[in-house]
């Protein structure tokens, strides 16, 4: 009994703290190496990132303690939960802007972008959209950060970049904001996939859908490694080639958000 009050008061404390933050948001979503696919070290999950917070499956901000993706409303198992992007992007963000950071993770291993349409059965974008409207209440959504296209670069999906612009639009209007800036990554480049179809998605889709949505930059893959060695076949990247794709994640970021504007004025 002692134990439960104790808990529900550290839980009304850490809520009451929270609510006084003006938080910068950002929402993290697409397929599995968003989700985190990447081995973890012990302390990885036992200590809480500085500054950061996630947005809990209430709506509620608590301290980040990995795996990021725990939260997500559509997510798979909580052990195929790993070391994931906004692990670093988040502290990244922080300690670059001084910033309190409020990530709200919402990634789905495995989904194809025909599942992040608006109206889709799947629920993907609907649950984006009311997630973030939660962490909207603590601060302001600086930036959207996608990680997929596995899926679709195995389907061979025809006009990826058309779907990505109809999906970030109706995205940037749902949440009313219209001009917030978005970083897309790069898949693996190991052979996983056919390697042609890889570099076309990576070297010609991706630049493409950047250069028809504005306030899109994308985050490099070139040279970062897969989790198995002795499996070229999986498409996850392992824990340091994450931690290496978080920072040109906050590389790309930063100079799109108020922060980062501000400091080239």
């Amino acid at each position: 009994m002692r134990a439960l009050v104790l808990y529900l008061f550290l839980c009304i404390s850490v809520g009451l703290y929270a609510a006084e933050k003006d938080f910068d948001v950002y929402l993290l979503i697409g397929q599995s190496n968003m989700a985190g696919r990447g081995e973890f070290l012990e302390s990885d999950t036992t200590t809480a990132i500085e500054g950061v917070w996630l947005l809990d499956s209430i709506g509620n901000p608590i301290e980040a303690v990995p795996p990021i993706n725990r939260y997500s409303s559509i997510r798979k198992d909580i052990q195929l939960q790993g070391y994931a992007p906004g692990n670093e992007f988040s502290c990244l963000m922080h300690s670059r802007t001084g910033r309190p950071v409020l990530i709200v993770a919402n990634a789905k291993g495995g989904a194809a972008i025909s599942q992040w349409m608006l109206g889709d059965k799947h629920g993907f974008f609907k649950e984006a959209v009311r997630r973030a409207r939660q962490a909207m209440k603590y601060g302001k959504l600086q930036g959207i950060l996608w990680h997929q296209g596995e899926t679709d670069v195995q389907k061979r999906t025809k006009d990826y970049a058309g779907k990505f612009n109809v999906m970030i639009d109706a995205l940037r209007d749902s949440l009313a904001m219209p001009d917030v800036p978005v970083v897309v990554g790069q898949i693996g480049q190991w052979g996983w996939a056919p390697k042609e179809d890889i570099r076309s998605f990576n070297d010609s889709v991706i630049p493409e859908i950047c250069r028809k949505v504005k306030n899109c930059r994308y985050a490099s893959s070139f040279r970062l490694h897969r989790r198995y060695r002795d499996n070229e076949r999986d498409p996850h990247f392992g824990r340091n080639a994450q931690r290496e794709l978080e920072r040109r994640y906050a590389d790309a970021m930063l100079p799109q958000t108020e922060k980062g504007l501000h400091h080239q004025i």
